[in-house]
């Protein structure tokens, strides 16, 4: 069989040791994620509920450590498969594509304001909630990258993150799809509209992790400590067996 150009695991960095800590004790929280997509004469920016993954294979992760952080994990794309996480749509901000996509969704929303009938509205509404739905898992190719507010590169390409993404169901009452972008402008915004959903979580069990990534070896020690503090998903098999699968930043930037 031809060797894939793609893993079989997705990753998922963090900036620190505690919320590497906290997933593992408490899986994923979705978190709302700022989004600015352009299209042909048309921009929109907004919040999307999300957790991002990368599709990357271990010798490639270097650029996504420095751009995400130095602790990961990698858990199985069966998993992913599993529970409904999918590639990102890449597109050209100079296609029709992403424009067209806007326009849709401003005209069956503009439409739907000069319905008559509950059974034509609530059939707009399911076809509205559908184009919506493809647009959250949408990103263009390349374009400004901006951390904490300040543009760090003018033309990153976005598809070299090969991201997957879990967007929870667009039919969830408890979770708006989009929010408007000054909702969450600010981190302290941004903290209350995601504790407003912090009871929902992306789960997975201790079988489905590959690989645990920490920056050095000074954390490795502090990790496998954890792993058994958190008797309650790992049992010490599974801490022998997670124990063999701990890399570092170090050795991903210096050997892989």
């Amino acid at each position: 069989m031809k060797e894939s150009l793609h893993p079989t695991i997705l990753f998922h960095f963090t900036k620190t040791k505690k919320a590497l800590f906290n997933i593992l004790a408490e899986t994923f929280k979705i978190s709302y994620a700022k989004e600015s997509i352009q299209g042909i004469g048309n921009k929109r920016e907004v919040g999307v509920p999300m957790v991002s993954f990368c599709d990357l294979k271990l010798h490639d992760l270097k650029q996504h450590i420095k751009n995400y952080g130095t602790y990961g994990i990698g858990l199985t794309k069966d998993w992913a498969n599993k529970n409904g996480l999918n590639p990102v749509l890449y597109t050209n901000s100079e296609c029709e594509l992403i424009g067209n996509l806007m326009n849709a969704l401003n005209g069956i929303y503009a439409h739907l304001k000069t319905v008559n009938t509950q059974p034509e509205y609530n059939a707009l509404t399911d076809n509205y909630n559908n184009v919506l739905n493809l647009y959250r898992y949408t990103k263009n190719y390349e374009g400004p990258l901006r951390r904490k507010g300040k543009l760090v590169d003018t033309k990153y390409r976005f598809a070299d993150e090969r991201e997957w993404r879990y967007v929870p169901s667009i039919s969830n009452p408890d979770i708006l799809p989009f929010l408007p972008i000054d909702k969450i402008d600010t981190p302290s915004k941004k903290k209350r509209w995601n504790q407003r959903i912090s009871q929902h979580r992306l789960q997975f069990q201790p079988d489905d992790i590959r690989y645990l990534i920490v920056k050095d070896d000074a954390d490795i020690n502090d990790l496998q400590v954890h792993l058994r503090k958190v008797k309650s998903r790992f049992d010490e098999p599974t801490i022998q067996r997670l124990s063999s699968r701990i890399l570092t930043t170090y050795q991903i930037n210096r050997d892989i």
